[in-house]
């Protein structure tokens, strides 16, 4: 999801080099910027707007992709996007984050949005992303946030990352293989399904309907919230929320369909770590009438991770409960 970068950059992108052992990190200009020579800076932490992007070089000279937003030397949150979604989803966030002193760090995945390939065996290995990120930003403790399949991506870094981690919040988290999929939409049922048999086809499905996004959005919507109730449809017939959605969606397949494959196929395997193994403060929101994520794999969370807090938000869905972004990122700011 994407809301546009107005008056966040002037018209030369401005690049930061960041010397040490994680890479390069230089900014990124907004995505209608006028590309000039930019200006190095020697080394330091980096430094952001209240909107901006970096990028951060791997071992192997590929970069990862990452949204800024919030607080400018804020406290650190690493924002885990969902699937079939980019690093641009954490602008939603973005006025609450300022306004709580939070900066939101947001990277796309592998092959997703402006983030080069990297194979992922399993999904807890993404967590080596995740750390070369905290590093290059010389963040401290940071707290993990992860929106419904972003979810157990936090997770994953919650269980690896040890020290670097000071609290995990899940937002309609997307739960296991084989967890119950009972009160699941019937079409997102079916497509998750067929996702864990074939999950490139079921990347390249989604690319399909990416380009019918471009070229009718308004078709494309119909479609997408079909089967969603009527306080998802109405969240996402409001315009900041409806053209965040189509952008982010777009943004997601930028390089093809591989990336958003490669997501749905660790998501349908084990995910190489246990809930269990989670000891930082946990909080799980969920609408209680999602049907994209039903609040029973809300539910399992609460049980597997060790002390994990669950509201559970009366009337809302996967999508209208971003509307209360301010009191779920709250507590992060304590």
């Amino acid at each position: 999801m994407y809301i546009t970068f107005r008056d966040c950059w002037p018209g030369v992108a401005r690049r930061l080099l960041l010397c040490g052992s994680a890479g390069c990190v230089r900014m990124l200009p907004r995505p209608d910027a006028v590309r000039g020579p930019g200006r190095q800076v020697g080394c330091g932490p980096a430094r952001t707007r209240d909107h901006g992007g970096m990028e951060v070089s791997r071992g192997d000279g590929s970069a990862i992709a990452v949204e800024v937003v919030g607080a400018q030397g804020g406290r650190p949150v690493l924002f885990c996007h969902g699937l079939a979604d980019s690093r641009l989803s954490a602008q939603l966030f973005g006025p609450a984050a300022r306004e709580l002193g939070l900066r939101l760090m947001a990277p796309d995945r592998p092959g997703i949005g402006r983030t080069g390939p990297r194979g992922l065996r399993r999904l807890a290995d993404w967590a080596d992303d995740a750390a070369l990120v905290l590093d290059a930003a010389a963040a401290g403790p940071a707290a993990l946030l992860g929106i419904s399949a972003g979810g157990p991506f936090a997770a994953a870094c919650a269980a690896r990352l040890g020290g670097r981690v000071r609290s995990l919040t899940l937002i309609a988290p997307l739960g296991a293989p084989g967890w119950p999929a009972r009160g699941m939409a019937p079409g997102q049922r079916l497509a998750l399904q067929a996702a864990r048999r074939a999950p490139a086809f079921g990347g390249w499905f989604l690319s399909r309907l990416a380009v019918l996004a471009r070229r009718s959005p308004r078709l494309f919507l119909r479609l997408a919230t079909s089967e969603l109730p009527g306080i998802d449809r109405r969240a996402l017939a409001q315009p900041g929320l409806r053209e965040a959605f189509l952008a982010g969606y777009g943004e997601a397949f930028r390089q093809g369909s591989r990336g958003v494959a490669q997501d749905l196929r660790v998501l349908m395997r084990p995910w190489g770590f246990e809930l269990g193994s989670i000891t930082v403060p946990a909080s799980i929101h969920h609408g209680d009438a999602d049907i994209t994520v039903p609040p029973r794999h809300a539910r399992l969370f609460a049980a597997a991770i060790p002390g994990a807090q669950l509201q559970l938000h009366p009337g809302h869905g996967h999508f209208s409960i971003l509307g209360a972004a301010r009191q779920m990122l709250a507590p992060l700011a304590a």
